[in-house]
């Protein structure tokens, strides 16, 4: 990962590599994660605590306590993997499918598309791509996950970067 990190330029949003300029095309991501091209475009703007607190209370249907809790434990618009796994768990239990469902996908593409350096925490303002899990689906996730990575590439490329 490193090696790619030192190759990465953010001007061109390619690797430099032996054999010459290589990117990371949306067909690429098509055949690798099997997501759609076409799609309304997902765009996620940044969120106040307040706001975070909002969307974990009316979409994961937690406590506005335990919401701010969890906030503050992960010192902003994040929630831990673990926190999320309990709820999950306790929804299931509950048979509360709806969100059940949103629980897994905010899961999901915390790790996955969406995966950042902290390894245990996922950022909540991907939940609200899930408020109509009916419109879900339609997104075009396969165009936003390359531009997370380009952008973390961007930042990670940086001399001042520790951690990649």
């Amino acid at each position: 990962m490193s090696t790619f990190k030192e190759r990465w330029h953010k001007e061109t949003s390619s690797f430099h590599l032996l054999v010459g300029e290589v990117t990371i095309t949306f067909d690429d991501v098509a055949s690798l994660l099997h997501l759609p091209i076409t799609g309304a475009f997902v765009s996620f703007k940044p969120l106040h605590v307040d706001d975070v607190v909002f969307l974990l209370v009316e979409l994961l249907e937690v406590s506005s306590k335990e919401a701010r809790a969890e906030t503050v434990q992960c010192h902003g618009a994040y929630v831990r993997l673990s926190w999320l796994r309990d709820i999950y768990r306790s929804k299931c239990d509950a048979a509360q499918w709806t969100v059940v469902g949103r629980t897994y996908l905010l899961h999901l593409v915390g790790c996955t598309l969406f995966a950042n350096k902290s390894v245990t925490n996922i950022h909540v303002v991907f939940l609200d791509a899930f408020c109509d899990l009916t419109q879900s689906g339609s997104y075009a996730w396969e165009a936003a996950a390359p531009m997370h990575m380009y952008e973390n590439l961007n930042d990670a490329s940086k001399g001042t970067a520790r951690q990649l």
